[in-house]
C-alpha cells in the first residue's frame, strides 16, 4: 500500500510537471531554464555523496532495500527535471540552427550606374558597392562562414570572427577572410578579377586551366589580378591608393588607358561615352579627381589631353517613361 501510494504520489509530480510546462511561454521556459541551473550550481555534490553514502553504511544491514529504493525514488525526482531541462535545452538549440539553416531569407543590395553605397552587414562589416554594383546574402546572417555573393566591385572592413570565416563569391572564385580591409573588383563584364588587401590576410581561390581549384595567399599591399580567359593569376606590390579610395569618392588614373577611364566615367556618373577616333584608345592618363561633379571632370581632362568633348543631356523617352542616358563624345582635336 505504502509503496503504490509512494507510486501516485510520483505519476502526480511528473504529470504536473510536464501538464505546466505544456502551457509555459518561450520566456517562462528561459526564466525556468536559468532558475534550474542556478539551483543546480548551489548543490554541494561531495558533501551530498558523503551524506548518503554513510547513511547506507550504517542501516544497510536493517533497512538495505528500503533505503535504496528511496534513494533510487529521489534520483529519479532530481533526475527527471534535469532531464528533462537539458532535453529541452538541447531540443531548443537543436530547433534554432535548424531554423538558421533551413529558414532564411535573400537579400540583395545593389548599387545603381552613378551610384555608390554604403551598407553595414549584421556582423557589423561594412561594404561600400561601387556604382553598378549588387552584393546577396543570407538573413540570418549566421553560422559556420559568413557567404555573400558579390557582382560589381567593392571594399570591405570584415569584423574579426575566427568561428566564422567571411566568404566573397564571384563567378568561380572565392575570397576568404577572417578580419581584414579589402577591396574586391569582379564585374560579371569585366575579364579581370582583382583583388586588393589593405591590411590582414586573405585566400583567393579560382579554377585554373587545368580545371583545378587552387588558392593564392594575400598580404597586405598586395594586389591580385585573375585574366578570367586564360585563368592565370598574378600577384605584385603595389600603392594601392588607386584601387581602393574610389569608396571615398577620390578617383585616381594613374597611367590609365582611356577605355578604362571611358568605362569607369560610365559606371561612376551613369553616361553612355562614345569614342570616335580609334587613337585615342591608346591614350592613357594620370590624373587625380575628388568629389568632382562630372561636369568638372569632364573639363579637366579635356584641358589636360588632346582630346574634344561633346556633352548631350539626356531626355525622357515618353514610350518607356525613363530617362535615356546622356551621351559623351570624345573625339581627337
Amino acid at each position: 500500500m505504502l509503496r503504490e501510494r509512494e507510486n501516485r504520489d510520483l505519476d502526480k509530480v511528473y504529470s504536473g510537471f510536464f501538464e505546466r510546462r505544456r502551457d509555459f511561454s518561450d520566456t517562462d521556459k528561459n526564466i525556468e531554464a536559468g532558475m534550474l541551473i542556478e539551483d543546480i550550481k548551489l548543490v554541494d555534490v561531495d558533501s551530498a555523496y558523503n551524506s548518503v553514502k554513510n547513511r547506507v553504511d550504517n542501516y544497510r544491514s536493517l533497512t538495505s532495500h528500503k533505503t535504496l529504493t528511496w534513494i533510487t525514488r529521489i534520483a529519479a525526482m532530481l533526475t527527471i527535471p534535469l532531464l528533462v531541462l537539458n532535453i529541452w535545452y538541447f531540443s531548443n538549440r537543436s530547433n534554432e540552427m535548424q531554423i538558421a539553416e533551413n529558414n532564411f531569407t535573400m537579400q540583395e543590395i545593389s548599387s545603381p550606374i552613378g551610384m555608390k553605397t554604403h551598407i553595414v552587414l549584421p556582423d557589423g562589416s561594412d561594404i561600400w558597392l561601387n556604382a553598378g554594383s549588387k552584393i546577396n546574402y543570407k538573413i540570418p546572417f549566421i553560422g559556420k562562414t559568413r557567404n555573400i555573393t558579390l557582382a560589381g566591385e567593392a571594399f570591405m572592413k570584415v569584423t574579426k570572427n575566427e568561428k566564422s570565416p567571411f566568404v566573397v563569391s564571384s563567378g568561380d572564385t572565392k575570397v576568404k577572410v577572417l578580419g581584414t580591409q579589402f577591396n574586391v573588383k569582379s564585374y560579371p563584364e569585366d575579364n579581370n578579377v582583382e583583388v586588393a588587401l589593405k591590411e590582414g590576410s586573405v585566400k583567393f581561390y579560382f579554377i585554373n586551366s587545368h580545371g583545378k581549384k587552387v588558392s593564392t595567399q594575400l598580404k597586405p599591399n598586395d594586389y591580385l589580378v585573375l585574366n578570367k580567359s586564360k585563368k592565370e593569376v598574378t600577384v605584385k606590390k603595389e600603392q594601392l591608393d588607386k584601387y581602393i579610395l574610389w569608396h571615398k569618392n577620390i578617383l585616381i588614373f594613374n597611367d590609365t588607358p582611356f577605355m578604362e577611364v571611358a568605362k569607369t566615367l560610365e559606371r561612376w556618373y551613369g553616361v553612355k561615352v562614345i569614342i570616335a577616333d580609334d587613337e585615342i584608345k591608346n591614350y592613357k592618363f594620370t590624373t587625380v579627381f575628388e568629389n568632382e561633379p562630372f561636369s568638372r571632370v569632364l573639363e579637366l581632362l579635356e584641358l589636360t589631353s588632346p582630346i574634344s568633348i561633346k556633352y548631350k543631356n539626356g531626355k525622357l523617352n515618353r514610350a518607356t517613361n525613363k530617362l535615356n542616358k546622356s551621351i559623351v563624345t570624345i573625339s581627337k582635336k
